[in-house]
């Protein structure tokens, strides 16, 4: 029994510790941020996918904390990453033909 309660103790613990992320360093910052940026900026190259922006997004929001020096930068680049993603969502909402939907549900107060 107690060998089971060790067991069942030292996977919970591994499994917690497994999803604890770590701030990003100074220099992982810099160079995450000059090529992403550089992504964003040229049109002919394809980006990653909606959560993995999201994941940019998040990392250039902790790099601000890691990296207060260079917080213009950080915050260019996930404003940048917003404006995409905000773009991809509103074509999938003109694709699909839900904008007048939404502009009604809106008006009617569904936030």
């Amino acid at each position: 029994m107690k060998c089971c309660v060790a067991l069942a103790l030292f996977l919970l613990s591994a499994s917690v510790t497994a999803q604890i992320e770590h701030s990003p360093t100074v220099a992982q910052c810099q160079a995450d941020q000059r090529f992403w940026m550089s992504q964003l900026q040229d049109l002919s190259h394809p980006l990653p996918g909606f959560h993995v922006m999201t994941a940019r997004h998040k990392e250039m929001e902790a790099c601000t904390q890691v990296d207060p020096a260079n917080e213009v930068q950080y915050y260019n680049t996930s404003s940048e990453i917003q404006a995409n993603q905000l773009t991809r969502l509103f074509n999938f909402v003109q694709r699909h033909n839900l904008w007048d939907k939404f502009i009604d549900e809106d008006a009617a107060g569904k936030r």
